[in-house]
């Protein structure tokens, strides 16, 4: 019995044995054979980690090669979440100390790196040198820690252009979706301007370097680079000191005025109108695009931004839309020319009202109406009465077909984000839609609504460079060019691999006589005795056509305006400013404007050294 119960038991603890052995050996079979590659992916990640190498995002230039915004090499602090020690709240402490950060932003920075645990989330950027010193002094006590080396932008004009050029910012959750999988939730992109509208090619191509790191996650060994690709340089039409010369003109400007000086906002456009190059684009205010790329002032830069009533963020040049006042005139002069209301050289017996009780400003001041006008006066002068009458002749469908083949109401094609708005083209279609819940006497045009849309007082809204594209056609005898900011791209190593030529975007069918007529009435605020542009633009040495406005504003001042181009028989520059409240165009807009042309012509220049 006894042997039996021995050999009982040693057959039990063979089994035991046996199904320990099979444990382990199974185990091992699972770890190193089933899930081998798993577990080598584990162990290579906590000793290599292959960090992205961020290509320099190319240049952005002025027409005439002058570096607007370039990238710097700068020391940015990256965490590697997989190299993080478990619930050790030191070393985010510790961190957060150095940087400046809380906990709660700390996190929030290292969130973004979810689902690539050993690859750096990049926390902060440009970070000084003496932030550097202290992560390295603490390098024991900061394992997960990295100082990467990486381009950063620099706008080297501060201010200047920078709804053009735009600003970077930390990439979105859409945005990561739009990109697609070689961009990371912590990376840089553009929000707005060229820095988005071509972000991909200003971005280049990421780069990979693994690195072998101790303990501490500290590089000791490269195992392999790959090299980035540096970004696409982008030349654009914009010339820098014509652009500097727009918005130091009209900063300076409403210092002068006597409504508020110097809280007035606005926009100063000027193209080429041949080739709907643009040669400068102002929006006031503006902002600076390096506080804003700036991890230490972003935050409260944009803030503030945000929470400034006159919107710095706001491309007024393409995205506002305003009434035009009496810069309508010339288009309303076109469709009484070319609906033969009346002929350029027709006296029209200006007696300062119109039927429905549009006033002349002469009438206004309590002085003397017109009397017997022709076009050249009626729009050297400015004449309410002779556009009210003879647009509401023309009547709102026609004025309305002019409006539409002009470009109102339509985005211009100007490739640049945020992108344009539309405006709105008046007619009796929009004005039953635009008041549908009011009772049908308001849905209704009258004849005065004509009149109001004749001179430029009704329901227009266009933007300014839709004003800007408008006068373009008359300058150019019909021909209409898309707006371009962008006149060449360059690849990393020199070869423009675009070139932009004028497109022809449309063209406005009038007769040879209807262009003669107007072009010579559009000088007549610069030359006529009484022309509203007389006193700013009369000495002007070179011929010049154009027009003041004056949008009158409900409850509040006025809106300045004016539109005009030079040489006047060959135009190479044309020149649309606007002034929120700044009052009447040609005390406003119009100083603005002369010293767009000055600085074009060179005659800034010939003034500096006299």
């Amino acid at each position: 019995m006894a042997e039996k119960e021995k050999e009982k038991r040693l057959v039990v603890l063979f089994l035991i044995v046996l199904g320990c052995v099979s444990i382990i050996v199974g185990r091992l079979w699972y770890l190193q054979l089933a899930r081998g590659e798993h577990y080598a992916r584990l162990a290579d990640g906590n000793r290599m980690r292959q960090l992205r190498l961020l290509p320099a995002r190319g240049e952005i230039r002025d027409r005439n090669g002058r570096v607007l915004v370039r990238s710097k090499s700068a020391f940015t602090v990256s965490v590697v979440p997989g190299g993080l020690p478990e619930n050790d709240e030191s070393i985010m402490e510790l961190l957060g100390d150095i940087l400046g950060l809380t906990n709660d932003e700390l996190s929030e920075a290292i969130e973004k790196g979810q689902g690539f645990p050993y690859e750096p989330v990049r926390i902060q950027r440009a970070v000084p040198p003496e932030t550097v010193v202290a992560i390295e002094e603490n390098r024991f006590n900061l394992p997960g820690i990295f100082i990467e080396e990486e381009p950063v932008r620099e706008y080297l004009q501060g201010s200047l252009a920078a709804h053009v050029l735009g600003y970077l910012g930390v990439i979105s959750a859409s945005e990561l979706q739009l990109y697609g999988t070689t961009y990371r939730g912590s990376d840089l992109v553009g929000k707005s301007g060229i820095e988005r509208t071509y972000e991909e090619l200003l971005r280049g191509e990421i780069g990979t370097m693994t690195v072998e790191v101790n303990a501490l996650s500290r590089p000791i060994r490269t195992v392999n680079v790959l090299e980035p690709v540096p970004g696409h340089n982008i030349v654009l039409t914009l010339d820098a000191h014509l652009q500097r010369t727009a918005e130091e003109a009209f900063l300076e400007h409403i210092q002068t005025l006597d409504d508020n000086p110097g809280t007035q906002t606005g926009a100063v456009l000027a193209m080429n109108p041949k080739t709907g190059e643009i040669l400068a684009m102002a929006s006031i205010p503006s902002y600076n695009p390096e506080l804003l790329n700036n991890q230490s002032t972003r935050n409260e830069y944009y803030s503030q931004l945000i929470a400034d009533a006159r919107l710095p963020l706001f491309n007024r040049a393409t995205q506002a839309l305003y009434g035009p006042g009496s810069t309508f005139k010339p288009i309303t002069a076109l469709a009484i020319l070319e609906e033969g209301i009346l002929g350029p050289k027709d006296r029209f017996n200006a007696t300062g009202v119109s039927q429905y009780g549009v006033k002349d400003w002469v009438i206004n001041s309590g002085l003397a109406p017109f009397g017997l006008i022709n076009l050249n006066d009626a729009l050297g002068m400015s004449s309410n009465h002779y556009f009210a009458d003879n647009g509401a002749k023309v009547g709102i469908d026609r004025l309305s077909v002019w409006m539409e083949a002009l470009g109102f109401g339509q985005p211009t094609g100007l490739q640049l984000y945020p992108t344009e708005a539309s405006g709105l083209v008046p007619s009796r279609e929009w004005k039953r839609r635009a008041f549908s819940d009011r009772p049908q006497s308001e849905q209704n045009w009258y004849p005065t609504d004509t009149e109001q849309i004749s001179i430029g007082q009704g329901f227009h809204q266009m933007s300014l460079i839709q004003l800007a594209q408008a006068y373009a056609a008359i300058a150019n005898r019909g021909s209409i060019f898309t707006p371009q900011i962008v006149k060449e791209i360059e690849a990393p190593d020199g070869t423009v691999v675009f070139r932009a030529e004028p497109q022809l975007a449309r063209y406005v069918e009038a007769k040879s006589s209807t262009w003669d007529a107007l072009l010579e009435a559009m000088r007549a605020p610069i030359t006529h005795p009484r022309g509203t542009a007389r006193g700013v633009m009369g000495d002007f040495p070179i011929p010049m056509a154009g027009k003041t406005g004056t949008w009158e504003v409900v409850g509040s001042i006025s809106n300045g305006l004016f539109v005009g181009f030079a040489p006047a028989d060959d135009p190479e520059i044309l020149v649309a400013v606007i002034v929120e409240k700044g009052g009447g165009g040609s005390s406003t807009a119009t100083p603005i404007a002369r010293k767009v042309f000055d600085a074009y012509f060179g005659f800034d220049q010939v003034a500096d050294e006299e």
